[in-house]
C-alpha cells in the first residue's frame, strides 16, 4: 500500500511509528486532550447560552398564553380580579395557583367544575381560560410563578422594583396605569440577572439604557434582591 511506504521511508528517517509501537504514547495523548481542552472551551459557552436563550424564549411564549387568557377572562367577566364564591370579582395578592381563588387557579377552572355556580357573574364564566398553570413548577426557569390580580398604585407614581407600578411606556420611571385600576401580572422568583437580560430584550427592546432603567421601566421588572420578575400583563 502506498500509505506504508510513506510511513516506511519517515520510519527510516525520523525514527517515528516503529512497527512494534503499541497505540498513542503519553505526549501523544497530552496532546490530544489538550486539544479537546481547548475546543471544548470554546464550544460550551456557546452551547450553554444557546440553551439559556431557548429556555427564556420558552417562557416569553407561555407569557403570551397568559395574556390571552386574562383577555378572555375579562371578556367574560369583565374585571381583571378572580371571582369569589359568590361570583363577585376580589382582589388576591398572592397569585398562586394553590389558592381557589387566585387569579391563577380561576384561569385554569372548568366552566363544568363544582365551583362555578349560579352567583354573581359566575354564569358568564367560560373557563378554562389557560390549560396549565403550577406555582410550584416553573416550566423553563425560575424556582416559582405566580399571577396575582390587585389594585395597581396611583398613577404617575415613581416606580420601584416592587411596587404595583408600571413605567408601560418607558420614558420617566413612573407609572402609566390609572389611578385605582385593576392589574394582573406575571411574578417569577428565582429569575438569573442574565435570563433577565434576555427576556426583556424580547419584551421591552427598546426601552432603558443603563442596567437600572432596564430593569425599572417597560413592561418587565427586576428586583436584583430577591431576584425576581415582575411582568405586567393587563390593567382596567
Amino acid at each position: 500500500m502506498v500509505h506504508e511506504k510513506f510511513i516506511d521511508k519517515i520510519e527510516k528517517r525520523t525514527g517515528l511509528f516503529p512497527r512494534d509501537s503499541q497505540g498513542f504514547t503519553l505526549i501523544e495523548m497530552i496532546g490530544v486532550l489538550a486539544v479537546v481542552a481547548v475546543l471544548a472551551a470554546l464550544v460550551l459557552p456557546k452551547v450553554f447560552d444557546v440553551i439559556a436563550e431557548s429556555r427564556v424564549n420558552a417562557v416569553a411564549a407561555s407569557v403570551k398564553a397568559y395574556e390571552t387568557a386574562v383577555t378572555k377572562y375579562y371578556g367574560d367577566i369583565g374585571s381583571l380580579l378572580p371571582l369569589n364564591a359568590t361570583g363577585t370579582p376580589t382582589a388576591e395578592t398572592t397569585g398562586d395557583s394553590a389558592t381557589a381563588t387566585s387569579m391563577a387557579a380561576r384561569l385554569t377552572l372548568s366552566r363544568s367544575d363544582a365551583l362555578v355556580t349560579a352567583n354573581g357573574l359566575w354564569p358568564k364564566f367560560r373557563g378554562p381560560y389557560l390549560e396549565k398553570f403550577d406555582s410550584s413548577a416553573p416550566s423553563a426557569l425560575g424556582t416559582a410563578m405566580y399571577i396575582p390580580a390587585t389594585t395597581a398604585v396611583s398613577y404617575g407614581t415613581a416606580v420601584t422594583a416592587t411596587n404595583l407600578g408600571w413605567d408601560l411606556k418607558g420614558d420617566d420611571g413612573n407609572s402609566d396605569i390609572p389611578t385605582g385600576a385593576n392589574v394582573v401580572y406575571f411574578k417569577l422568583t428565582g429569575l438569573s440577572l442574565e435570563d433577565f437580560d434576555r427576556f426583556d430584550s424580547i419584551v421591552d427592546r427598546d426601552i432603558g439604557t443603563t442596567e437600572t432603567t432596564k430593569q425599572l421601566r417597560g413592561r418587565a421588572k427586576y428586583d436584583t434582591a430577591t431576584n425576581t420578575l415582575y411582568l405586567y400583563l393587563a390593567h382596567r
